[in-house]
């Protein structure tokens, strides 16, 4: 198939989605060109991914000269229906929201008795969404056409203003505050300043205010809390109140701010806070149990990494081994074989069977360079440890040249690695008689920057 928007849709379907949107473009309301449907039927059969254009064309109109303009016409009728299917799909996958279009129809043609029907129905439809800021948006819109209904029939009559505000309350403030969570996380990942205009204002209102209270809005206050001021009790609020929603917030959202939960922990591992090891890995247990940190059926590579990490600074090896080969198969496809490699050879090295670790980590390519790169640093341990000092020598050279023929793939990881082997050789020439050249040593590791393994070091140049 050709490269390009199309395809590249076509290739993510479903087979449901694939016969449903065939039954689409059948449907004259949808769509009246035969050419499109036929286009269609023609894509679904090709068996090769690329083909002659020329081919397709004549399939579609027989006898016609090629046209390159009019193939290109008729592809983007048919990606726009595709996108119209799946707009349509997802839209039904939400009933209220049908409703919630109906209700202005419904008040503009006067059909008062429909509404009233319409309106129990969407309350009813509203109380089965998971209760996230989207929940309130609904129930915001919900109101205020229920409000325009009154409104519409006699202006004298009480009206549920009330009901409108606190669901509009509710709704902006849990978006700002989930907003702001998202915001912190990736600050600290990328050190960019982001806006945060009208936060302070909120914060300081919610500290006096009941609105708190609300299961949402406490949320994802109480995760800004953590994420920016680093309280212990804020943590644990957060915590409880992931814990008490859990099974009312969509997958999306309980896989975000367990993920959020998990950034806290690890945050304060790298302060020293050892406790929290335990804490981070039984998160990560908790969203493996519920299924939660599977994306589209994919567990991310990183957090199988830092899973296998956690585990293996417990020394929950049995589990970790377990874990390795029981979600190989959830990671993608490209990924696979290079992060499993990778990560059974750490848990080898950690039990020091080096025999076994070493092969295993030739085996990672670059196609993955940051896991390449951490390959070569535990292999650099390795040899270390074993005295391979000719081995090792030879492995700084080329790592040296793969981090300055890499430099502007890796970014400012450059910097954290030629620290990292710049203290390697520096442990590698150390006297380990001479205390007071020890001593100095480990003062400049423990008030160095950027290292990334500075508590093997530390351990080595203790003679651990």
């Amino acid at each position: 198939m050709i490269e390009n928007k199309l395809f590249k849709v076509i290739e993510t379907l479903s087979g449901p989605e694939k016969r449903e949107c065939t039954q689409f473009l059948r449907s004259p309301y949808f769509n009246r060109r035969d050419d499109v449907l036929q286009l269609w039927t023609f894509l679904l059969s090709a068996k090769d991914r690329f083909f002659e254009p020329e081919r397709a064309f004549a399939q579609l109109y027989p006898g016609a000269v090629f046209d390159d303009k009019q193939w290109r016409h008729v592809q983007s009728f048919l990606l726009a229906q595709v996108e119209n299917f799946l707009a349509q799909r997802a839209y039904e996958r939400i009933p209220v929201l049908a409703d919630l279009h109906l209700a202005p129809i419904y008040r503009e043609k006067g059909l008062h008795k429909h509404l009233e029907h319409l309106f129990r129905r969407s309350g009813e439809r509203l109380s089965r969404m998971p209760r996230d800021h989207d929940y309130y948006h609904s129930l915001y819109r919900l109101e205020w056409e229920k409000y325009a209904a009154v409104e519409s029939q006699a202006r004298t009559r009480e009206n549920n203003l009330a009901a409108v505000s606190r669901a509009l309350d509710i709704y902006l403030a849990g978006s700002k505050l989930r907003m702001a969570c998202l915001m912190e996380s990736h600050r600290a990942v990328f050190n960019i300043d982001l806006d945060t205009t009208f936060l302070p204002g909120l914060l300081a209102f919610l500290e006096h205010n009941e609105l708190r209270t609300v299961p949402v809005v406490a949320l994802y206050y109480y995760c800004y809390q953590a994420l920016t001021v680093g309280d212990e009790l804020d943590f644990r609020a957060f915590r409880r109140e992931l814990e008490n929603q859990d099974a009312g917030l969509p997958d999306d959202e309980r896989r975000i701010f367990l993920l959020l939960a998990v950034n806290f922990c690890i945050k304060r591992l790298n302060t020293g806070e050892m406790r929290y090891v335990r804490e981070a890995f039984d998160l990560y247990r908790l969203g493996l149990e519920t299924g939660v940190l599977l994306e589209n059926g994919f567990l991310s590579r990183f957090a199988y990494k830092n899973i296998v990490a956690l585990g293996l600074r417990l020394e929950e090896f049995g589990w970790v081994e377990t874990f390795i080969h029981q979600y190989e198969p959830q990671l993608e496809a490209r990924y696979r074989a290079a992060n499993r490699d990778y990560n059974l050879a750490r848990l080898y090295y950690s039990q020091k069977n080096y025999r076994r670790a070493m092969p295993l980590l030739a085996q990672v390519d670059e196609s993955d360079l940051l896991l390449n790169l951490d390959s070569r640093i535990m292999l650099l341990k390795m040899y270390y440890e074993t005295d391979e000092w000719d081995a090792l020598d030879a492995l700084i050279s080329s790592f040296k040249i793969l981090l300055l023929r890499k430099k502007k793939l890796i970014g400012y990881h450059q910097m954290h690695y030629l620290t990292t082997l710049r203290y390697i050789q520096k442990l590698v020439r150390l006297n380990m008689r001479d205390k007071k050249a020890l001593a100095a040593f480990r003062l400049e590791l423990e008030n160095g920057q950027a290292i990334i393994e500075k508590e093997w070091l530390l351990a080595m140049a203790a003679g651990v």
